[in-house]
């Protein structure tokens, strides 16, 4: 039996603005990458694709790409201009990290919407009381009292800047669950009317895993900070195993 100490909402909302302080510098994923004349090094966030329909929005303006091979200790290659035999590289891969030889004054890499998901382990939850009394195992959270105090757990949330969230999907186990993605102003401090409501999973409405469409909503976290309220209100009977948030441009 575990018992965590956690203040209030507020306290949730200080660790969700630290972590999000701390990720927004790289969590930046794009639709569109800007490059300049010259060579650019940067990351291919588009589909898996041959080179030239992956680079497709840059038309004639570039001459060459380079990948780094790191078993064979090489570069790879892909010219437009080149013949097929010459051409090392393929494809490209979501994550590629890549050199670009622009030929043009400026362009944007146009890898077209961005979709994705985060995953909220149950673990990462945290009660809302400091007298809630509650077990986690593995990927389980829940509690061992069914009073008042043990009923309510948070969880923050990061996700892409410009995004619009499209559906929650909760997995739990037994009875008396809800799950909520919400919403609140950087500047509130700890006024539940400043805390909006974007997607909630409920186990009366039907068995685990459940999926529930969100509120249309583009992420901005220069001002706003997202997390998860989960309700467990069945003592042991209520176990919740994570939950995805899914979005898209």
């Amino acid at each position: 039996m575990r018992k965590v100490r956690i203040a209030s909402l507020a306290s949730l909302l200080a660790l969700s603005i630290a972590i999000l302080a701390t990720f927004n510098g790289h969590d930046q994923a794009r639709a569109s990458t800007g490059l300049v004349s010259g060579w650019n090094n940067i990351a291919y966030l588009g589909p898996t694709a041959s080179p030239d329909q992956a680079l497709a929005s840059l038309g004639n303006g570039y001459s060459a790409v380079y990948r780094w091979n790191a078993v064979e200790k090489q570069y790879e290659v892909f010219s437009p201009d080149a013949p097929g035999f010459a051409n090392s590289i393929t494809e490209l891969r979501t994550g590629d990290s890549i050199w670009i030889h622009l030929t043009s004054a400026s362009a944007e890499l146009n890898v077209g919407a961005l979709t994705g998901n985060v995953a909220v382990a149950a673990s990462t939850f945290q009660p809302a009381s400091d007298l809630a009394m509650y077990e986690k195992g593995f990927n389980e959270l829940r509690p061992v009292s069914d009073d008042e105090h043990s009923q309510r757990y948070f969880a923050p949330v990061t996700l892409p800047d410009g995004v619009t969230i499209t559906s929650l999907t909760a997995h739990f186990a037994g009875s008396g669950i809800r799950v909520r993605l919400d919403y609140t102003p950087l500047s509130n401090g700890n006024d539940p009317s400043q805390v909006f409501i974007l997607a909630e999973a409920n186990s009366t409405n039907g068995s685990s895993p459940q999926t529930a469409s969100a509120y249309a909503h583009t992420v901005d976290n220069t001002q706003n900070v997202y997390f998860l309220v989960v309700d467990l209100t069945n003592g042991e009977d209520s176990r919740l195993r994570g939950v995805s948030i899914a979005y898209g441009n």
